[in-house]
């Protein structure tokens, strides 16, 4: 009778549309997914084609949730059942709702007694695995307030519509967000708070916009709570400011907050921005806001800030920091504090309109200035190296997270896929956004797998060298060169900043940081090291299959060495200072090739270093770093230039160079 019980979601969806994909029959049923059937009050005019025409239509109806073995967990009534979400509602057929019950009701065994709860339809995740998987990994690594969940089967007036996400709702209560709840305090002031708002537009004393609601008494103490969501640009709540920075922060609790209330919480968000984005007179980042004597982590919560960037860098979310960031600030607290985790659907690859390679960095609002602060880069890698790279294993092999959630649900993703397509790019205009026809659940699943698998290998290069603490000079360049592809370091978790910079490494700096470009003798379509084409590489001690050849063959070319005799080019010597700013110098300017047999004058300015003579061939790469801030030397007077460069030495010039 189990097993019955436990196809009964499989089997209805397969007499309702006929189509169940062959692969369904091959899977042992091993599906403990919960089903909800929603039941609309009028289904004739306020059924589901009506509830799904408009975010704004607004039904009532009733609800039976059954556990996997039968059990009823709810059945009663419904006194709201409305459309929610922006893209997925606008190009998705596949629906996502929110309800509400009658009365507050622990749908999830969790012990989270509330009325308001949404089914996530996940049109965008092939897996159907994403959303979930996340929240849990947040909640594991500590973070408070994530909002529990579970899949279920969604039958809607009769009919079958495929694998859902029940969830909580991020919103101010006991159970979700758990800090002092203002709309209470709002409504305890202001008789029939909330009906027919009157929403004005202010200004902060930093210049900037928000929208509050007028006329309304106001808490005494107006430090939270606070619930905010960053909405890229544009206020789509009744509640909400801009920053300098153009971008749009939601109030979502208070709902409706008074003018006194959004001075207070826009000016203090200001405050934390100004200090994020905060430069010293050389164009540091140093997260000191000078106005205020307070740097970044005196408005937020540094671990959560850390927790929320790694979940978010791993899971690689087109959206993260941009939509669906929340944060909040309880009543009494001095600090913002990021989560809980929302919206993701659209992860590990998944992009809007494209996918996303898991060697790839997007650095988007705050991030991109979060991470050229030495002490949030120190934050970041220790809180990775001791805690975070090995939570992130545990999602892979064959008794990870992942394996497991993946099992559970497959038989209901094969219903769902009856319905609703594998999709690999959320928009509906972008070539190439859905799965083939032929493609299998275990395609998309080894897909997804082995792109977390090359994330997670990616940010060990990037965050788990332990020779490259976040305050040194050389971190940022480091994790630009790999972030880059520039170079991976000497091992998983060393860079070898003290080590000689060898000849072949330099060149290959080079060729990478120029994109790896293709020479005139070399064919685009090689794959392979390249063979000796029209123009041979000069030196005897280049073989062809090494992997600095095409670098060493591209700088020959390029004009930037002659190597070190008309045959050598001495690839495992180490390279001098001297060479390396020489190299880099031809590269920036390609009008001063190595060809040059006359050694070069020196500009205008005369060098400041005591030995770099005027006729030394480096000359002018010497003075052309310094007056560029690449170079300050070893000393004010000393650029030593025959001295051995260092790898921390090297991507630091190649840094300043390419970047600052």
């Amino acid at each position: 009778m189990l097993m019955k019980r436990r196809m009964l979601p499989v089997l209805l969806a397969l007499l309702l549309i006929l189509t169940i994909p062959a692969e369904a029959f091959a899977q042992e049923d091993t599906s403990e997914i919960p089903t909800i059937y929603l039941t609309s009050s009028d289904p004739a005019n306020e059924g589901r084609a009506f509830v799904d025409a408009s975010k704004s239509n607004v039904t009532a109806g009733f609800m039976k949730l059954t556990d996997s073995d039968g059990t009823t967990v709810y059945d009663g009534a419904l006194t709201q059942i409305k459309a929610r979400g922006n893209s997925t509602f606008t190009y998705a057929d596949k629906k996502s709702y929110q309800i509400k019950l009658d009365k507050k009701t622990d749908l999830l065994g969790t012990g989270e007694k509330v009325k308001t709860w949404v089914l996530l339809a996940g049109y965008n995740d092939a897996t159907k695995v994403h959303d979930k998987t996340w929240k849990d990994f947040a909640a594991s690594l500590g973070m408070p307030y994530v909002a529990s969940s579970n899949w279920v089967n969604l039958y809607y007036d009769g009919e079958y519509r495929g694998l859902y996400l029940l969830s909580e709702k991020n919103q101010v209560n006991k159970t979700s967000v758990d800090i002092f709840d203002m709309e209470e305090a709002y409504a305890d002031l202001n008789e029939a708070y909330g009906e027919d708002p009157e929403i004005q537009a202010g200004r902060n004393k930093y210049g900037q916009r928000f929208k509050y609601t007028a006329d309304l008494n106001e808490p005494e103490d107006l430090s939270g709570g606070y619930l905010l969501e960053l909405n890229h640009t544009e206020i789509d709540e009744a509640s909400g400011f801009y920053t300098r920075k153009g971008r749009a922060v939601n109030v979502k609790s208070p709902e409706w907050a008074g003018k006194d209330a959004m001075e207070y919480i826009s000016e203090f968000f200001q405050e934390f921005e100004d200090a994020v984005y905060a430069t010293d007179p050389a164009g540091n980042y140093t997260g000191y806001n000078a106005k205020t004597g307070k740097y970044y982590y005196d408005y937020v919560d540094k671990d959560s800030l850390v927790k929320t960037f790694l979940l978010k860098e791993l899971a690689q979310n087109p959206d993260d920091f941009i939509f669906s960031t929340f944060l909040y600030k309880d009543r009494g607290s001095d600090k913002l504090f990021f989560g809980p985790i929302w919206d993701q659907e659209m992860i590990f690859g998944t992009g809007w309109n494209r996918q996303f390679s898991p060697t790839e960095s997007v650095k988007p609002y705050l991030v991109s200035a979060l991470l050229r602060i030495p002490d949030f880069r120190d934050a970041v890698m220790e809180y990775y190296q001791s805690t975070f790279s090995a939570e992130a294993g545990k999602l892979l092999g064959e008794e990870g997270i992942l394996a497991k959630n993946t099992a559970l649900v497959r038989d209901s993703v094969l219903a769902d896929h009856a319905l609703w397509p594998f999709v690999k790019i959320g928009n509906p205009r972008m070539e190439g956004r859905l799965w083939e026809e032929d493609a299998t659940y275990q395609d998309v699943v080894d897909e997804m797998t082995a792109w977390i698998e090359e994330r997670i290998a990616f940010l060990d290069r990037l965050y788990g060298l332990t020779d490259c603490p976040g305050s040194a000079y050389y971190a940022l360049p480091v994790h630009w060169a790999i972030d880059t592809g520039v170079t991976n370091g000497i091992d998983k978790t060393h860079f070898g900043p003290e080590l000689s910079c060898t000849r072949a490494q330099m060149v290959t700096f080079l060729w990478r940081a120029a994109g790896s470009p293709e020479t005139p003798s070399q064919s685009a379509s090689q794959t392979a090291p390249p063979q000796r084409g029209a123009k041979e590489c000069p030196f005897t001690d280049v073989a062809e299959d090494a992997y600095y050849y095409r670098a060493v063959l591209w700088a020959v070319e390029q004009g930037i060495t002659t190597g070190t005799s008309d045959t050598t080019f001495s690839p495992d010597a180490a390279i001098t200072r001297g060479q390396s700013v020489t190299f880099l110098y031809r590269m920036k300017n390609p009008s001063q090739s190595a060809s040059q047999t006359a050694p070069p004058k020196g500009g205008a300015e005369e060098c400041s270093f005591i030995d770099v003579a005027e006729d030394a061939y480096y000359y002018d790469a010497v003075l052309w770093a310094a007056e560029n801030g690449i170079t300050t030397g070893k000393t004010d007077s000393l650029f030593a230039p025959d001295d051995d460069c260092t790898r921390a030495q090297i991507v630091t010039f190649l840094y300043r160079a390419m970047v600052k």
